[in-house]
């Protein structure tokens, strides 16, 4: 008997843990869907030879930054950095 009951627990605990990862996903997976999408806005660019390769180059380093803040959960910031670089390739 004393057996179900922490088996029981046990369940319940790994269960409820679970949950609140979902709601962490949600708020990353806005950040990772606008940084994505800024992506593909720039791979178009370069793909179509519209920036020079030093604007590439610092496109680049914005979107490694804006991924690291995304990572961090620091939105806010990577919002602004993505905004930049949208201004940057003219979206």
């Amino acid at each position: 008997m004393l057996r179900r009951v922490v088996i029981g627990v046990a369940m319940v605990s790994l269960m409820g843990g679970a949950a609140y990862a979902v709601d962490e996903d949600a708020v990353d997976n806005e950040c990772t869907a606008q940084l994505t999408s800024v992506e593909e806005t720039v791979h178009d660019k370069i793909e179509s030879n519209a920036l020079s390769e030093a604007d590439a180059d610092k496109v680049n380093e914005l979107l490694d930054e804006a991924d690291a803040l995304c990572t961090e959960g620091k939105f806010p910031e990577a919002s602004a950095t993505l905004a930049t670089v949208s201004k940057m390739v003219g979206k």
